[in-house]
């Protein structure tokens, strides 16, 4: 008897105006048989991620495909492998999750994936915040790394009431680097001084390109971690100091524009300003085995240390969930929704 598999399929709309629910349905489907170099996972918890939605709106780096599962991130138990002693070794364990491209995403009952996309979690992390252990975390130490790299002595956080936000002022504070964050919603400004912010900025005052100029000069800030693109990587970026560096990770902003991003030739002409992307698939394809495992140590370890951790609003089976990400889309900052299959 075929075993069937139950997920959250994709409906291809091509207007981006249409809502999410009817981008989703649940469908049933025979699992696949593994490739070389793939495990089978019974999936415990899945989050939605801001990636997830631009993916299921079709402007993401991956191509959507009817009726593919969605879903980027989550946690599970290896029950099949196919991937040779490491595959042998990972059977049983309770593991963090990426989604390989080409093949269904892990919103579903059994997620097919890559061995090197199975990352072994430690005990002492809950099953919903081991699901959100690679998307976002692994993304906050990679733009610090980053940030590092480029000589920072401090960074301006865009959307910083964001879970990345959040996780790179708790990182940042750590290791020692003043974080300067902006929000649209004054009720943000004194959780995440709570959290360590150097300094929070309302980017709905009037005076907020001056406030962000005179402390970007005063801490020295040449990085922006920005999540938002479109008009705010450029209006951001032109209160920075000349040869500053916008590192690009995300797109918050709906706009129409299909490459959803817009920068000041000026500004990079005459100002030496730079705008760089960073996404995570990209970095973990080209990671060896060992960039992987050290990586996954490192931030497993700030989760179980408490610097990092995820707020979740809601744990919801297939029948609440659809209603849930609808809420999340609109209300980010309210903490993640997560799948419990």
């Amino acid at each position: 008897m075929t075993m069937m598999n139950k997920g959250f399929a994709l409906n291809l709309i091509e207007d981006i105006e249409v809502g999410f629910e009817p981008r989703l349905s649940i469908i049933e489907k025979p699992l696949k048989p593994l490739k070389k170099g793939q495990v089978r996972v019974k999936m415990l918890a899945s989050p939605v991620n801001p990636s997830d939605l631009v993916y299921l709106r079709g402007q993401y780096g991956i191509p959507p495909e009817e009726k593919a599962f969605a879903g980027f991130e989550g946690c599970g138990v290896v029950v099949e492998a196919n991937a040779g002693l490491y595959g042998k070794w990972l059977t049983g364990k309770r593991v963090a999750i990426a989604a390989q491209p080409g093949e269904d995403g892990v919103w579903a009952q059994y997620a097919v994936t890559m061995a090197s996309f199975c990352l072994p979690v430690r005990k002492d992390i809950s099953d919903v915040q081991a699901s959100t252990i690679i998307v976002n975390p692994c993304t906050v130490v990679c733009l610090m790394e980053r940030a590092l790299q480029l000589g920072a002595k401090a960074v301006v956080i865009n959307a910083a009431a964001s879970q990345v936000g959040k996780g790179l002022i708790r990182y940042a504070k750590i290791i020692g680097m003043p974080t300067i964050a902006t929000v649209r919603s004054e009720a943000n400004v004194k959780v995440l001084k709570a959290l360590g912010a150097t300094q929070v900025l309302l980017t709905i005052d009037d005076d907020f390109g001056e406030q962000l100029k005179q402390v970007s000069k005063q801490y020295q800030a040449s990085v922006l971690l920005d999540a938002v693109a479109d008009k705010d990587t450029a209006n951001v970026l032109r209160y920075m100091r000349d040869g500053s560096t916008a590192v690009v990770y995300g797109r918050l902003q709906e706009s129409h524009d299909p490459l959803g991003g817009r920068f000041s030739v000026a500004d990079v002409i005459f100002r030496n300003m730079h705008i760089e992307g960073f996404w995570l698939a990209r970095f973990m394809r080209r990671a060896s085995l060992w960039q992987a495992i050290k990586l996954n140590r490192k931030v497993q370890k700030l989760f179980a240390d408490g610097i990092f951790q995820t707020d979740i609003r809601s744990e919801v089976g297939f029948d609440d969930f659809i209603s849930e990400l609808i809420h999340y889309a609109d209300n980010k900052s309210d903490g993640k929704v997560i799948l419990k299959p």
